[in-house]
């Protein structure tokens, strides 16, 4: 089991100083992916949020979610 961190920036990031001890990148997105479920419940138009995996190398996934008004 490797130890994984979450940064999740929305303006400002919010380092995840302890991490989360799980069996492999796998369950990482998977974790990073339960995370977005909760932002999107906060999305607002012309937000951006940005969800970074990372483990003791640095990062290894990302993923951004934005919403934009167009009128």
């Amino acid at each position: 089991m490797s130890r994984y961190f979450f940064r999740i920036t929305n303006g400002k990031p919010h380092d995840d100083e302890v991490g989360e001890e799980l069996r492999d990148e796998r369950a990482a997105w998977l974790a990073a992916k339960r995370l977005t479920r909760d932002i999107e419940d906060t999305l607002e138009p012309n937000a951006h949020w940005k969800v970074e995996v990372r483990d003791a190398d640095g990062p290894i996934y990302s993923i951004s979610i934005a919403g934009r008004k167009l009128r």
